[in-house]
This record gives structure tokens, C-alpha cells and sequence, in this order.
């Protein structure tokens, strides 16, 4: 009950902070807020959606439009993401890592294992904001790339718009399912990029 209710304080103070930017910029905020997070941005994005899609519970917002904002300035985020990591970060990391093996080895699991880890980095605070870059940089074949962010997003804007739409009040009910998933998807895909980026050295032969 305990965590219940520190959850559901923390989502509706957020949305109560929000509020004056919502009655002055309406879906523009939104519109703005989940498209900067794709590259970076640390802004409320999921907070806002939220706000927004329980506006439209209450006929203050259209629903339809809520979710169409969310999902497009989140997909053209993730692109831009994308693009900023694969043309700008990818020679810093090539730099960085002393090893072409490791960084190899990086590529080749994004390359198999990338579409699972947008789905997880979605729902993640600073994953949500900075695994398209990371997608990116580690040359993640483009048409994975598509699949994993259109996936994500589409679960996403779902659960967050028309989860909170649907069940209004009873929102909280969502976010004690996933918040004590939060711990477990972060430290598994931390200690996955840690395997295949340090774990093995050259051949010796």
C-alpha cells in the first residue's frame, strides 16, 4: 500500500506541476517533450502524455489526437536519435574503445539483441532517452532499428495514453506493475552491453 500510494502521489504531483504548461501550450508540450527525450533531452514526456491523455478522460482533450502527437514526435525522435548516434557518435566511440574487437562484438550483439532492448529502454527513465543513440552508434541495422522503435513506441503511447485514458483514476494500478520491473530491465541491459563490450579479449592465436 505504501508504494501504491508514493507512486500515484508522484505521478499526480507531476501532473499538477505540468499543468500551466499544458493550459498555456497544450499538445505542442507534448508534442516537443517526447520528441526531444529520443535524443537526449531529459524532459517529462511520459509525465505529459499521461497528463494529457487524463484530460482527455474528461473531454478536455481529444484522445485520438493525444495519442497521434505521442506517437509521432516520439517516432521522430527516436529517428533523429538514431541518426545523431550513427553519424555523429559512432567515430567517438570508435576512438574511445582501444580494442575494434569489442566495439565488434557491441555491434554484433545490438545487431541481434537491439530490438529487445528499445522494447525495455522504452519504459526506462535515461534509457527511454538515450538508447537510440545508442542503437545508432553501435550500427544497428536500420530496418531493426524501425521495428524495435515502432514497436516500443506503440506500446508505450498504449500503456501510458490509453492505459491512463482508460482507467483514469485506477492509472496507478499500471505503474505498480512496471515500476518494480524498472531495477531488474536496467541491470540486465547494462550488464549485457558490459559482457560484450569487456568480458572477452583477442585471440591469442
Amino acid at each position: 500500500m505504501g508504494i501504491e500510494t508514493e507512486v500515484l502521489t508522484t505521478v499526480s504531483s507531476g501532473i499538477a506541476s505540468l499543468q500551466p504548461v499544458l493550459d498555456r501550450y497544450g499538445l505542442w508540450a507534448l508534442f516537443v517533450a517526447c520528441l526531444v527525450e529520443g535524443f537526449g533531452i531529459p524532459l517529462p514526456g511520459q509525465t505529459l502524455l499521461i497528463a494529457c491523455a487524463l484530460l482527455a478522460a474528461t473531454g478536455k482533450l481529444n484522445l485520438a489526437a493525444v495519442l497521434l502527437v505521442a506517437w509521432l514526435a516520439t517516432q521522430l525522435g527516436d529517428i533523429i536519435g538514431y541518426l545523431l548516434g550513427r553519424y555523429g557518435l559512432q567515430g567517438l566511440l570508435k576512438r574511445a574503445l582501444k580494442h575494434r574487437d569489442r566495439l565488434l562484438k557491441a555491434e554484433a550483439a545490438f545487431a541481434r539483441w537491439g530490438i529487445g532492448l528499445l522494447l525495455v529502454a522504452r519504459f526506462l527513465d535515461g534509457l527511454r532517452q538515450t538508447s537510440n543513440m545508442a542503437a545508432g552508434a553501435l550500427l544497428m541495422p536500420w530496418g531493426r532499428f524501425l521495428v524495435g522503435t515502432i514497436a516500443g513506441t506503440t506500446l508505450w503511447v498504449g500503456t501510458f495514453g490509453f492505459g491512463a485514458y482508460t482507467l483514469e483514476r485506477d492509472f496507478h494500478r499500471i505503474t505498480d506493475l512496471l515500476e518494480p520491473l524498472g531495477p531488474y530491465a536496467l541491470t540486465s541491459t547494462i550488464l549485457l552491453l558490459l559482457f560484450f563490450l569487456l568480458s572477452r579479449r583477442p585471440s591469442s592465436r
